[in-house]
């Protein structure tokens, strides 16, 4: 350990004693000297050493102050302080340790005792750092709300668990298989990793627990083992949410300079409900995370949203209603809750839309589209078709490109008023659709959209806009939605 060479600062302002000390240390350590307190704060700034040993009674600035202040400042808090005086009242030697010093060595001093002393410490920070080096390295594998509370002993690691109100987002990669096909293995890890780190960094920033990375997915929980609220930890979550959203555009750029030629997109859920939280496994293999019907709410939820969208429960949404837009949705079904859960789409916050609403692009409006291919038979429609799966409109489309829309009042028109039945029935839909539907790219301002609909010939049907990325079909947006927030203000 002596040959690693550490850097020991001596204080003292009695020469004899500096020159005692030097004659018992030298060659063994780097060495350092102060003759008074504030020299001696100077030079620990400035040179950070190992160990620091400390006379008492000095002029200007005793002992007891200097440690003091080292104690008190982050970047030395943790370097070892020995005390060394003729002081040897058990109440100094109190003091001293009160104030945070690692031993009190009473003058006058053996060299051999000074030594050992010495040797111990050292050795002990050693392994103190190795203990915090590894304990940093073991916090990467948990939620960092989870290690603090772990390691500080406020948590006890046991197979337990309870139940809590908690707000759980789900987000994951739309098209992840074959966006990964199209990419060497070393780009894509690196994109991926890139894109992980980002989200993790935001979430840890709005207080969000990480619960777990799966694959391309991340699943992030608010409300325990710390909780704000239960409204101000969905209004976090949602928070955390918009500026993912936002973050990824500005990843997305940075790929698409960087020769990637399908960045990665991503769809969001997040639900607000009771969970059972805690630790689940066996003694040797734990996960502290989260289940129940909720959870898996969630994920139904991510599951139905679109490429960029957020998609939140009603519950949810009853929480961060009065500060965050939301467009009302279809209800879904997940299995474990027997109600179908009301949707809503976060669009953004009111403050910020109302400075300038009739510039939200089009895309934050877009509902999942049935689209079906050009050659699909008209007879082949009606006979996939229950009752109960009726339909205002119906993409159509070849190779991901819309063409046009099938819209089900006109289909039904067409039915009734044909003369002859099955010779319409063996018509492919290009026949019977809309040839000039209304296209829209995604960052368009609903404005223009609006403008361009109300100027639309009266035989053209352009409810609902079909809204598209580089010419691609992402979905449709309803009219009656876009002309509604263009009142609202």
């Amino acid at each position: 350990m002596e040959n690693k060479k550490y850097r020991i600062v001596v204080v003292d302002d009695e020469p004899n004693n500096l020159n005692l000390i030097q004659q018992t240390l030298q060659g063994l350590y780097l060495l350092s000297f102060a003759n008074r307190g504030t020299k001696a704060l100077e030079v620990i700034a400035k040179i950070a050493p190992d160990l620091i040993l400390l006379d008492i009674m000095m002029p200007e600035m005793d002992g007891y102050e200097v440690c003091k202040r080292l104690k008190a400042d982050d970047k030395t808090k943790n370097i070892p302080v020995v005390f060394i005086s003729a002081m040897g009242d058990a109440g100094d030697e109190t003091k001293g340790f009160d104030l945070g010093a690692a031993d009190y060595i009473t003058k006058p001093f053996s060299p051999p005792v000074v030594k050992a002393r010495i040797r111990s410490i050292l050795a002990l920070k050693e392994k103190n750092e190795q203990l915090a080096q590894l304990s940093k390295r073991l916090s990467r594998y948990l939620s960092p709300q989870v290690y603090e509370l772990i390691f500080s002993g406020q948590r006890d690691v046991l197979i337990e668990s309870q139940r809590k109100k908690l707000t759980v987002f789900f987000s994951d990669i739309v098209n992840f298989t074959s966006t990964a096909e199209s990419m060497e293995p070393e780009d894509l890890t690196t994109v991926l990793n890139t894109y992980l780190n980002e989200m993790a960094e935001i979430a840890i920033k709005h207080g969000g627990t990480i619960d777990k990375f799966v694959g391309d997915a991340v699943m992030v929980f608010f409300g325990d083992p710390k909780t704000k609220g239960i409204q101000e930890d969905a209004m976090a979550c949602v928070s955390m949410a918009i500026e993912m959203v936002e973050k990824l555009k500005i990843l997305q750029t940075q790929w698409q300079k960087s020769g990637i030629l399908h960045p990665f997109q991503v769809r969001i859920g997040i639900n607000t409900g009771y969970c059972t939280v805690g630790n689940f496994g066996s003694k040797s293999k734990m996960d502290y995370t989260i289940i129940g019907g909720q959870v898996n709410a969630a994920k139904r939820l991510e599951e139905s949203a679109m490429q960029g969208q957020i998609i939140i429960s009603h519950e949810t949404w009853s929480y961060v209603k009065d500060n965050i837009y939301c467009i009302k949705k279809s209800p879904i079904s997940v299995k474990g809750i027997s109600k179908p859960v009301q949707t809503y789409q976060v669009i953004g916050y009111y403050d910020q839309l109302e400075k300038g609403s009739r510039d939200i692009a089009v895309g934050n409006f877009i509902e999942q589209a049935n689209v079906i291919l050009p050659e699909v038979l008209v007879r082949d429609i009606n006979l996939g078709r229950r009752l109960e799966d009726g339909f205002d409109a119906i993409v159509v489309a070849q190779n991901d490109s819309p063409m046009g829309l099938l819209m089900s009042y006109n289909l039904n028109r067409l039915l009734n008023s044909h003369s002859c039945r099955a010779q319409f029935f063996e018509q492919p839909v290009k026949k019977v659709m809309d040839t000039s539907p209304l296209l829209m790219e995604s960052y368009v301002p609903i404005s223009e959209v609006a403008q361009q609909a109300m100027m639309r010939s009266s035989n053209k049907i352009y409810d609902p806009v079909i809204v598209t990325e580089k010419g691609k079909l992402i979905g449709i947006a309803p009219i009656h939605l876009l002309i509604a927030k263009l009142l609202e203000h």
